[in-house]
């Protein structure tokens, strides 16, 4: 038969306690790790929302930026357009202004011109020539190859016909 003694019994608890005691340890870091890994899960869930939502805000600020460049671009070109188009009428204009400053230069010669020539020309009889085939030109030529004018050409002078006298 075994004999079990007291002390063999103390001994006996003492390593089951012992042992008991590693199993609650064992089993609240097992606990405690499981916590852990859901706080790293959680903090690793949050962390990656959080860069998600700097990422999209990140994005929108870059869209908002590109649109502000681009509106200045298009403003700026605007801009230049304008600036093209008001120097263009400018010079337009200038040139109108010179042309007519031109224009006004040129009939104030031309009406020196025409005053000089009126001074000069008041001394001397225009004579009056009848243009060839005109019909005082006609009457003229007819009057000269009928006989019936004078011997200078000239209406007006008597004539007598064919050697009749009525009278």
């Amino acid at each position: 038969m075994v004999v079990i003694t007291g002390t063999a019994i103390a001994l006996g608890l003492g390593a089951a306690a012992t042992a008991y005691s590693g199993y609650a340890a064992a089993k609240a870091a097992r606990k405690q790790a499981e916590a852990m890994r859901a706080q790293t899960a959680q903090a690793r869930d949050r962390a990656n929302k959080e860069l998600a939502q700097m990422q999209s805000d990140a994005a929108a600020t870059q869209k908002r930026f590109n649109l502000q460049i681009q509106q200045s671009r298009e403003a700026t070109a605007e801009s230049a357009r304008q600036a093209d188009i008001a120097t263009k009428m400018s010079q337009a204009r200038m040139e109108q202004a010179q042309a007519s400053s031109n224009l006004m230069i040129h009939q104030q010669q031309l009406s020196a011109a025409q005053a000089r020539q009126m001074q000069a020309g008041a001394n001397v009889k225009n004579k009056r020539r009848a243009k060839r085939g005109t019909p005082e030109q006609m009457r003229t030529k007819l009057t000269i190859d009928s006989g019936l004018g004078g011997g200078d050409g000239t209406s007006g002078s008597s004539v007598t016909g064919g050697g009749l006298n009525y009278g």
